[in-house]
């Protein structure tokens, strides 16, 4: 190589480098130019260099005791973001000035339309019409005919915990129990689909669900930067479900729609039927022939993604926490105990769970200390005036901590602890002004928060009715760190001890 070619491969290169390096002083002095405390953050990854290694719920966690104050600035890679940390500012971001924050800040692209077009990812204004087309899919006369198939799966849960944990002597992976409980609902909840992965059947859903209760590295890190960095999934084309899930979502969507063609009636009460119902009625400008069938299965895909993912979360920490603490674990056992003997078939049906307090302290107490998503992400679609000292620009996303919230000692004291009397007598729809907040709120807040909360009571009720929890691992337990959404580091268990 010439000492002239040698030259200028050097010359280039220095400038390369010397660009990029003021490109990310640049972009680093981002909030430190608005006056805004940063945490600080480290080349190229941002506040990101944690990521595989520990999870984002432990993140958010830090980050409130470390930037103790309303909002802090982070850097998700080279974007710079703004993180509330307090009710006041959850509720105006949500809600109040929802038309400033109409759409998430992950990745959405039509190169995968599972992951763009679901109720959770879409963009407005697509979302505000599969919003009021799914919404009677949730109605309280539905929910307690689901409640119904819920306790019959809840039963087969006993069974298996007997057969499988009790006198197999098996060590419980509680996530994975789970997900197998909740794969049952929504196999019939979507898809019509009346099977027991619980009693060993062969089941069409747990070859989907299966894989999402074991985030493998790659798989963790697709999700994170879908959720967390959607200029690099854009790039890399990233998939919001692998492609063996969506071409099986696909095939079950259209066999099942198939059979209903000539015999769809009323009695169809499933997904699958009202995303069919959806399809007719969707109003969408300029859209592309398939737009609709592609909007209906990723209807059905996060559908059963969010179900399975964040219920198995819940019943898995609820039953961590009730093994060491006995006494509230008891409290709830004479709560079920005395509800069964008012019922005249021996099952508690829909409203009986419902008027169970002590059961949904305890519910509301884990979703508070250990909520399933950790924070809540909004892009700014225009210019926003935070309070007086700060602006939010266009573009940048906001997040809310959803841990420094519900970890607050001013809100809650001795925020590490479990205790149900908490949130005795709290109704299901009261956000404790904003202090209460695991399935978001606002407009875009969880289509499928009751049915979530209802599939966790009628497993908690059954669980409890018939076993004794004892701890089998300490208690505190690591996070999946390979997760996006919160889940013990090895599935977590207990020890069941029949009663």
């Amino acid at each position: 190589m010439s000492s002239s070619l040698l030259s200028s491969l050097l010359w280039t290169s220095s400038c390369a480098v010397i660009l990029l390096c003021v490109y990310v002083y640049k972009t680093f002095g981002y909030w430190k130019r608005r006056g805004i405390v940063y945490d600080t953050p480290n080349f190229l990854v941002g506040n990101l260099g944690f990521l595989m290694r520990r999870s984002f719920f432990d993140y958010c966690l830090e980050l409130k005791d470390k930037h103790p104050r309303e909002y802090v600035g982070i850097f998700l890679g080279m974007q710079p973001a703004l993180m509330v940390q307090t009710p006041e500012l959850a509720r105006n971001i949500l809600t109040k000035d929802f038309d400033h924050f109409q759409n998430r800040n992950s990745f959405s692209n039509q190169s995968d339309p599972l992951g763009a077009l679901n109720l959770f990812t879409v963009k407005n204004p697509i979302w505000r019409e599969v919003r009021h087309e799914l919404s009677p899919m949730f109605t309280g006369h539905r929910l307690k005919f689901v409640t119904e198939l819920m306790n019959q799966n809840a039963k087969e849960l006993v069974k298996k915990v007997q057969r499988d944990y009790v006198d197999k002597k098996k060590k419980v992976n509680l996530k994975e129990l789970f997900s197998m409980y909740t794969s049952d609902t929504v196999a019939y909840t979507v898809f019509g689909i009346r099977v027991s992965v619980l009693s060993d059947q062969e089941s069409p859903l747990w070859h989907i669900t299966r894989n999402m209760v074991h985030f493998t590295f790659w798989r963790g890190f697709e999700f994170t930067m879908i959720f967390l960095v959607p200029v690099v999934a854009a790039f890399m084309r990233l998939k919001f479900f692998s492609e063996t899930a969506t071409e099986y979502i696909k095939k079950l969507f259209w066999n099942v729609a198939s059979q209903r063609k000539d015999t769809r009636s009323a009695a169809d009460k499933d997904l699958v039927n009202h995303l069919l119902q959806l399809k007719d009625n969707l109003k969408l400008p300029h859209a592309a022939s398939d737009l609709s069938d592609k909007i209906m299965l990723a209807q059905a895909g996060v559908f059963i993604l969010g179900s399975v993912e964040t219920s198995s979360t819940t019943l898995s920490y609820a039953l961590h926490e009730l093994a060491y603490h006995p006494e509230e674990q008891e409290a709830l056992y004479e709560e079920v105990t005395q509800a069964l003997a008012k019922t005249e078939s021996g099952v508690l049906q829909y409203q009986d769970l419902m008027d169970m307090k002590y059961l949904s302290a305890c519910m509301y107490e884990t979703l508070r200390k250990h909520p399933p998503v950790p924070y809540l992400d909004r892009l700014c679609n225009k210019t926003y005036k935070l309070n007086d000292e700060v602006t939010v620009e266009k573009g940048v996303p906001v997040f809310i901590n959803v841990m420094a919230i519900h970890h607050n000692e001013k809100i809650y004291p001795e925020p590490k602890q479990w205790k149900p009397e908490r949130f005795i007598n709290v109704s299901d729809g009261d956000n404790l002004n904003y202090t209460f907040i695991p399935f978001g709120d606002g407009p875009r807040f969880c289509i499928g928060k009751r049915y979530g909360m209802m599939q966790v009571r009628a497993a908690l009720a059954q669980i409890v009715q018939h076993f004794k929890l004892e701890p089998n691992e300490p208690y505190e337990v690591r996070t999946d760190p390979y997760s996006v959404l919160l889940a013990p580091y090895g599935g977590g268990t207990v020890k069941f001890v029949p009663r």
